[in-house]
């Protein structure tokens, strides 16, 4: 039977849809966003030291840059943010005739490119997209006909990479062409049952094993690189939406979740949604997060 693990929180900073969280070796800070809240926040590996800023349009996911920028996937395109300057730049709109859809998840692949795709926020109807942007003012369409973009991640060789569209239970695989940024070989690589909510974001770890936190399911679950199951996580909430290996050693699961639409009932119930969670794992280490490494426009 696969070990079952406990998380356990590290802060509790109550967003409303904590997501997108990565590990910022340089900087040793834990960064993620609180999509709802339009605002993007940080912390240390304990907990302490936590800043917040505030942004104008909701945030779905975000890379840094090799000059330690921070692209950002908005609501309705990429833009550009310079932390020391306090900058905003917008770059590149994304589905503007399509009001309904935002951008979500977003990650960059092995060789610095940022891949990202949206969701249709009326009732994930197969509006959006998957894409991939190296720069520049134009990006490359990927995936159609998609209903909520999650779980974009990448093997450790770059080859492969995982998708979830979160209006389904599944997990896809597809082979990524490194140098031109492509896909091919759609597979089924894992899939949830009805009792466990949706895929929502993936993370991936030094031996290939694919971490996916699932929203509604009170969990991050460890699937092995050809799709069995392994260690889960058990978070006490219910909507687990992205984990990411952090701290000096990349030993630390760190756990992004949300209390979106909660009733006054499900917040008793759970007073801690929303917050940062926190799990150690003997013996398992993550890769560093991949800085976009494209040719902005500013």
């Amino acid at each position: 039977m696969p070990e079952a693990v406990r998380a356990r929180l590290l802060l509790d900073c109550r967003n409303i849809l904590a997501e997108g969280i990565q590990w910022n070796a340089e900087h040793k800070k834990l960064y993620w966003t609180d999509i709802h809240g339009r605002s993007l926040w940080s912390c240390n590996a304990d907990g302490s030291g936590v800043e917040k800023i505030d942004f104008q349009k909701r945030i779905g996911s975000f890379a840094f840059t090799e000059q330690d920028g921070i692209l950002l996937a908005q609501e309705d395109g990429l833009a550009h943010f310079d932390p020391v300057a306090a900058q905003l730049t917008e770059l590149l709109e994304i589905e503007p005739d399509r009001p309904s859809t935002r951008l979500n998840d977003g990650r960059c692949d092995r060789d610095g490119r940022f891949v990202f795709g949206g969701l249709d926020e009326e009732s994930l109807r197969p509006l959006s997209a998957v894409y991939s942007y190296g720069g520049g003012d134009t990006s490359q369409r990927l995936i159609d006909e998609v209903g909520c973009t999650n779980s974009l991640c990448f093997s450790p060789d770059g080859e492969t990479m995982y998708f979830a569209d979160s209006s389904g239970h599944k997990i896809f695989s597809f082979a990524y062409e490194r140098k031109s940024g492509t896909l091919s070989g759609r597979a089924i690589f894992a899939e949830l049952s009805g009792m466990e909510g949706a895929p929502d974001g993936s993370c991936v770890d030094a031996e290939g094993a694919v971490w996916n936190a699932q929203f509604e399911g009170g969990c991050v679950q460890r699937y092995l690189a050809d799709g069995t199951r392994d260690i889960r996580v058990e978070v006490p909430v219910s909507q687990v939406t992205l984990a990411c290996f952090g701290g000096d050693e990349l030993s630390s699961l760190y756990i992004a979740t949300g209390r979106e639409g909660f009733s006054a009932e499900r917040e008793r119930a759970q007073p801690t949604a929303g917050g940062i969670f926190v799990a150690e794992l003997d013996g398992i280490r993550g890769l560093p997060e991949a800085r976009f490494r494209g040719a902005l426009t500013l």
